[in-house]
């Protein structure tokens, strides 16, 4: 049974407006029992569009956004071809709005906005970022607009409300889970916990990535320690794990046999596994570490209307469906994703925003001490 931690909002608001800098990402909510991202609501009388439209007037908004003409996205989850895609059915339902989406890591896509930014240019409407800290930057910044889409109650409900204040919004789930390979061993003999996981029996077996250069893998490492302390991942380290530098490389290193399991996303299990490799995913007893990635409209956006239309995009079927032909976690609670749980099943765990901006630092130099890389 989940176990929700809810923000505090007055913790989450004062947090959002101190924060200036952080480095990585985020996922879910929850304590030893269950947790959640989850806060109030407030938005301006108008739906949050200072145009006017109301965010539930689809039609309105469309015909500005057609005024408009184009749509620029940001965005640092997925590849570039699931944002094609993603683009591709968007203007599908939407005819006469053009879509440019760019796809690239956290730090450059944060610095090339910056950039613009301090040289005058506003051409991004929308930023989606693995990298929480950033938008809480922007946020304290001002420079993200208000705005609550329409469909949110189409997410899954301890997401919903990501952000009280309506700055930013869910654009995508990202579970980290246990991933192993069947051949090299049995459901059976694999952990069912992490907690499982720093059992002796799994010396020289486990693949992992490298918490001090991978977001994902920094806030895996994160909330190991908030839930068990730091011995934890000494205790990891001291079974010899192949360390790699990112989180992509972990299944990479179990279809080749270098190693049994791993901390790995639900994603790239699924990928895989369709290709007919022997792998499959365990959704640990203790909590699947789900990265929640925050997408926003920027409040100097040249198509406004285009990017509120965009969020509202984004909460419905289309968009869940979209993502999951290419095996990522839907977040229309109406969507499934064949061979995964929904993540109102099954129990999950993230650290607060506000955790992941000031100890995702610590933890990746406590990570270089430990691990060496």
């Amino acid at each position: 049974m989940n176990q929700h931690r809810f923000f505090s909002r007055r913790k989450f608001v004062n947090t959002a407006a101190t924060t200036l800098i952080g480095t990585f990402i985020l996922k879910g909510c929850q304590t030893n029992s269950e947790q959640t991202a989850i806060g109030g609501g407030n938005t301006s009388s108008d739906g949050g569009s200072p145009q006017g439209i109301s965010a539930d007037d689809e039609q309105a908004l469309y015909e500005a956004a057609k005024q408009e003409g184009k749509l620029v996205w940001y965005a640092v989850y997925f590849n570039q071809e699931i944002v094609d895609e993603i683009g591709k059915a968007f203007t599908q339902k939407y005819p006469g709005i053009n879509f440019e989406g760019t796809r690239n890591t956290a730090s450059n896509l944060f610095q090339k906005l910056n950039q613009e930014a301090q040289a005058g240019l506003n051409i991004a409407d929308i930023y989606a970022t693995t990298d929480f800290s950033q938008m809480l930057q922007l946020k304290a910044e001002q420079k993200l607009a208000q705005y609550e889409p329409a469909g949110k109650e189409n997410i899954v409900e301890k997401y919903r409300n990501l952000d009280p204040d309506n700055y930013y919004q869910v654009g995508a789930f990202l579970p980290i889970v246990i991933g192993y390979n069947s051949e090299l061993i049995s459901l059976e003999e694999a952990p069912s916990s992490w907690q499982e996981l720093t059992s002796a029996k799994y010396q020289d077996k486990i693949a992992t990535g490298s918490g001090a250069a991978s977001g994902q893998v920094g806030t895996w490492a994160l909330s190991m320690e908030q839930k068990y302390g730091w011995d934890y991942l000494v205790n990891f380290n001291q079974l010899n794990p192949k360390l790699s530098r990112s989180i992509n490389d972990v299944v990479p290193a179990l279809v080749a046999k270098e190693r049994a399991l791993g901390a790995t996303t639900v994603g790239q299990i699924l990928t895989r596994k369709s290709l007919g490799d022997p792998l499959d995913v365990i959704y640990p007893e203790d909590g699947a570490i789900v990265v929640v990635a925050p997408i926003a409209v920027l409040k100097d956006a040249p198509h406004p209307n285009a990017a509120k239309l965009f969020l509202n995009f984004i909460n419905s079927r289309e968009y869940s469906e979209v993502i999951t032909k290419y095996f990522e976690q839907p977040i229309h609670q109406e969507v499934e994703l064949a061979g995964a749980k929904s993540l109102a099943e099954v129990n999950t765990y993230t650290p607060q925003p506000e955790e992941i901006s000031a100890d995702i630092p610590k933890v990746k130099e406590k990570w270089r001490e430990e691990f060496g890389a």
